[in-house]
């Protein structure tokens, strides 16, 4: 196994997840920095403090899963965006020497990025409608007071949405168990995004919705302005979700 001579990125560790990768007993590795600023993320230091003191160096986390081996199985690599890591690949490689089942969180916005990981499994996020992803770059103000005369910023969506549906298509080609995973929070995932990103899903896909829950997120201005959804509208989400994608489900509610 040639890997990189870069060093690896330092990363939070979650020591054991019952729930972070399906099937399977693992360990989380967090990796810091993200191209995205998404307002309801619960991972905000990650996102802006990338070189934090509380990560820990990623061979104490190779040796904590050599020690784990037989009670853990698999390594979730999250973020922040793990995929902003060149190193990416070389890290997955030394989990699966080990002996591990790899897991990629991703927001899908580097498809480059995704193949050469070579996971066991891929979870990764939809946003929004793909011609809005330019309100996830951390403008202010543009998530819920439209009026504010906030315009989404269209080259950008327009990249960024391109990228999205890239990713879609190429982990639906690696022949690796995945699913899509959608955070429906108002003003950012509504039923006309959920219309608009219907051409995009396949039957095949096994898509979540999960509800916008309030607490320490990135932009704690847009969290004491933008409420829940309630149950009613998340099951309208769904009937419109599974017009697409039978395998439409909602957890966390």
């Amino acid at each position: 196994m040639e890997l990189s001579a870069r060093p690896a990125p330092r990363a939070g560790l979650l020591k054991t997840s019952l729930i972070d990768y399906p099937g399977r007993v693992s360990a989380v590795a967090f990796l810091p920095g993200c191209n995205l600023r998404c307002p309801y993320c619960h991972n905000a230091e990650l996102v802006l403090e990338p070189d934090s003191s509380g990560l820990m160096e990623w061979p104490l986390i190779l040796r904590h899963l050599e020690r784990r081996r037989g009670l853990l199985s698999g390594l979730v690599l999250s973020g922040g965006e793990p995929c902003l890591q060149p190193r990416l690949p070389d890290m997955a490689a030394e989990a699966r020497s080990l002996g591990y089942a790899v897991k990629l969180d991703t927001n899908g916005t580097l498809p480059a990025a995704i193949a050469p990981v070579g996971a066991d499994y891929i979870a990764m996020d939809i946003k929004c409608s793909l011609s809005r992803y330019g309100l996830l770059l951390g403008l202010p103000a543009k998530y819920i007071v439209p009026e504010a005369g906030v315009s989404t910023p269209s080259s950008a969506s327009s990249t960024l949405g391109a990228a999205v549906a890239q990713s879609m298509r190429i982990i639906r080609g690696l022949g690796c168990a995945y699913e899509f995973r959608i955070t429906c929070a108002p003003g950012i995932f509504g039923p006309e995004d959920a219309e608009a990103i219907l051409p995009y899903i396949d039957s095949r896909d096994t898509i979540w919705l999960q509800p916008y829950k309030p607490g320490a997120v990135l932009d704690p201005v847009w969290a004491a302005n933008a409420g829940v959804y309630e149950p009613a509208l998340m099951g309208k989400l769904l009937a419109l979700l599974r017009r697409a994608a039978p395998k439409t489900s909602i957890r966390g509610m």
